[in-house]
């Protein structure tokens, strides 16, 4: 198959490697990629597997300029699928394949934001020019099967899978941000909106005062709103609950800890600090709230809990702090569960066996 990719590459880091390595395994498949993208940070990373890249200097969600460049390439290139993941590679692509016989894909990692009464959905997931929508977790399929109209739009499901050779870097070290040695720490990873039920996490780590060296580590922005600070400062824990804000290392910070507890109450599609957990061999405790419900096995490399219920969050940390034998046997098997079913090979093949059935004579 040819294939035309339009992404934002500007930066390849931890949080689009996962994106990336799907175009690299499907090249390394025998499949003829082309990645678009409105800058590169680094293009040789894709042109060592072979891939051709054009950047378009894309800088508002309708560009003239990315679309003629797209449609260039469609033109000249005669793809069988283009492939656009986000809110302003999908507009232009959809106009740029206007006239073109490639099927255009397009990728959706949220439950929330996709509504028929709000015009811009017009220019994404609701253009008409879409064909199918490749979806991060059967949740947010299910969200997108709601709003699509009746018409002839495929929605799969394909989990964005990781590699445990990507996971090689040492755990970070607590002692910097004031935990020790023995610390048993519950890390929570996200970009924290109200959705991501912070506060909640917060109230379930009150109910863990009495666990000597029990501490919480608080990862990425939007955690120093007043609302959180003043839980905190309102808790028997907050000699004990750590605020990085952004951090680059995420993911070793991630590797120091015991659990990682995903508390939202709405909008997830399949949260990536879980997956960046279980390579790491760090089991998870997430809500019903979107896609992990999915990934995780039951006692096996986590546990679900119903949302806004901080009883059971504090339940299953304190399972997990008084069995620590079964902890590191938890451990094992979320990497398995990575090299298994989770795997980078897997997504790539699932993907390519996606975009083949497109081309069939019935689509």
């Amino acid at each position: 198959m040819k294939i035309l990719v339009y992404s934002d590459f500007r930066k390849i880091t931890h949080s689009v490697r996962p994106e990336s390595e799907i175009f690299i395994e499907l090249a390394r498949l025998g499949h003829h990629l082309t990645v678009c993208s409105p800058e590169f940070d680094d293009e040789q990373y894709f042109h060592a597997a072979g891939i051709a890249t054009i950047r378009t200097g894309q800088s508002h969600k309708i560009s003239i300029s990315a679309i003629k460049a797209l449609r260039k390439e469609l033109h000249c290139g005669d793809y069988d699928i283009i492939y656009a993941t986000n809110s302003k590679s999908i507009p232009s692509a959809a106009f740029a394949a206007i006239g073109s016989r490639a099927k255009l894909v397009c990728y959706r990692g949220t439950t929330r934001g996709l509504k028929r009464s709000d015009p811009t959905s017009y220019l994404t997931l609701l253009h008409p020019r879409v064909d199918a929508v490749i979806c991060v977790s059967q949740a947010v399929q299910q969200a997108v099967s709601a709003k699509l109209w009746q018409r002839n739009c495929s929605v799969t499901t394909i989990f964005k899978g990781h590699d445990l050779s990507w996971y090689q870097q040492p755990p970070a070290d607590l002692t910097d941000l004031s935990i020790p040695t023995n610390g048993f720490v519950a890390v929570a990873a996200a970009r924290f909106r109200p959705t991501k039920g912070l506060d909640v996490l917060i109230e379930a780590a009150g109910m863990l005062a009495d666990l000597p060296n029990f501490h919480l580590l608080v990862v990425g922005n939007g955690a120093d709103q007043p609302l959180y600070l003043n839980a905190i400062a309102n808790s028997p824990m907050r000699e004990r609950i750590h605020l990085t804000g952004l951090r680059s290392d995420a993911p070793q910070l991630i590797a120091a800890s015991q659990v990682l507890v995903q508390a939202s109450i709405d909008g997830e599609g399949l949260p990536r600090s879980i997956l960046e957990g279980l390579a790491y061999g760090v089991p998870a405790i997430s809500t019903t709230a979107g896609g992990a419900k999915e990934i995780l096995q039951e006692g096996q490399t986590g546990f679900v809990v119903p949302t806004q219920d901080p009883t059971a969050i504090a339940e299953k940390i304190r399972h997990l702090y008084n069995n620590p034998e079964e902890l590191i046997q938890m451990s094992e098997r979320c990497r398995a569960a990575i090299s298994d079913q989770l795997s980078c090979a897997h997504t790539a093949n699932a993907y390519a066996h996606f975009f083949e059935s497109l081309l069939t004579p019935q689509n």
